[in-house]
């Protein structure tokens, strides 16, 4: 008689999401329990009903103090979620997808940090999800909307929540059921009256969890620079030792693409690419693609090199669509006497990346 096949033991049964989220602290049962009724409690308020997209609720969360901007979305009736955007620079992301300044899909994801919970059809859901919903024993049936918890990280796309993004999220979720409570009640006619003025959520412990809200002024500071270029110490020597000639004009783009990196049950990435385009001829040499974490000076150095040695010259001029690319950008070229300037057509570099783009999305 064959022997019975041991059955494995789940080594961490009060924990989630453990084999997708390596070497980070997974979420308990209890904390996604915890989530799962405030996403009931935020669900049955109907926030779509009473916010708009517009109307953001800052509530600081306590795993690094940080102000999270929490926007309700479903006004139009198309998806049905709640947005926490976390820290100044994702605040500036929602700031420029508000005024329409979001040029490349890949932008929304390479910058945003946040946590959300979005109620979805079951086919949306993952395996993940459903595994989960079954164990919090909720309800099934034609045309019901089940809730998942998500964080974004720049560079990346939408993943399970670890332990400490499910707790902001379970704060942040908390803060909109306040302010739903507060405009229903009718006390929120001042909440967005100012422009940059905005109602702050804050817990107040006594005997059981109470909440104040105050209108504090939303600061967004300057944006910051972006880091130096910076390349191999081997590959700046060997061409540093060549006496290459001076010619032409370089145009030097970065692509935030958006395409996927990543196994199936692991976070995925979103690509990036740079591109080298000589600016009289076209000629497109050999693009750098990374992951969108790579800062963006690093990888049109590592284009710039790269060029240089295949044409075996060095461009009198680099051109750049940016500001800010050009001041990461300066000392490392200076270092080589090359110049660089904004120039926001780049007619070369356009159509390559008009090439770039249509390959990336199959032609469409």
């Amino acid at each position: 008689m064959p022997a019975r096949k041991a059955t494995p033991v789940d080594a961490h049964p009060d924990l989630c999401f453990v084999a997708e989220l390596p070497g980070e602290n997974p979420p308990l049962f209890s904390e996604l329990q915890k989530l799962y009724g405030l996403a009931a409690e935020l669900f049955a308020l109907q926030p779509w009903k009473l916010l708009d997209d517009s109307q953001l609720t800052l509530v600081k969360a306590v795993p690094g103090g940080e102000l999270c901007y929490c926007c309700v979305m479903g006004a139009l009736g198309e998806v049905y979620a709640m947005h926490a955007y976390i820290g100044p620079e994702s605040y500036r992301l929602y700031c420029d997808i508000q005024a329409g300044r979001i040029a490349e899909p890949g932008e929304f994801f390479s910058r945003q940090r946040s946590v959300y919970v979005e109620f979805v059809p079951r086919r949306e859901l993952e395996r993940q999800d459903r595994e989960l919903l079954a164990r919090l024993h909720h309800p099934q049936g034609r045309g019901m909307l089940s809730p998942i918890f998500r964080a974004c990280r720049p560079g990346s796309y939408p993943w399970f929540v670890n332990a400490e993004e499910a707790q902001t999220l379970a704060q942040c979720i908390r803060a909109t059921i306040e302010i739903c409570n507060a405009v229903s009640g009718g006390r929120g006619e001042k909440f967005w009256k100012r422009d940059g003025v905005l109602p702050l959520v804050i817990e107040e412990q006594k005997d059981a969890p109470q909440y104040r809200i105050d209108l504090v002024k939303a600061e967004l500071p300057d944006e910051p620079p972006l880091p130096p270029a910076q390349a191999s110490q081997e590959k700046l020597a060997q061409l540093r030792s060549r006496d290459y000639p001076v010619r032409g004009v370089l145009e030097l783009d970065h692509i935030l693409s958006g395409a996927p990196i990543g196994k199936k049950n692991e976070r995925k990435s979103c690509a990036s690419f740079a591109l080298a385009v000589d600016a009289k001829s076209g000629i497109v040499y050999a693009p750098n693609a990374t992951d969108s974490r790579v800062p963006p000076g690093d990888s049109l150095a590592s284009v710039f090199i790269d060029a240089v040695q295949v044409s075996r010259a060095f461009p009198q001029e680099v051109r750049v669509r940016t500001q800010r690319l050009s001041n990461c950008l300066a000392p490392f070229l200076e270092s080589f006497g090359v110049a660089v300037r904004v120039s926001p057509r780049l007619p070369a570099a356009d159509e390559a990346r008009a090439h770039l783009l249509s390959f990336l999305s199959g032609g469409r």
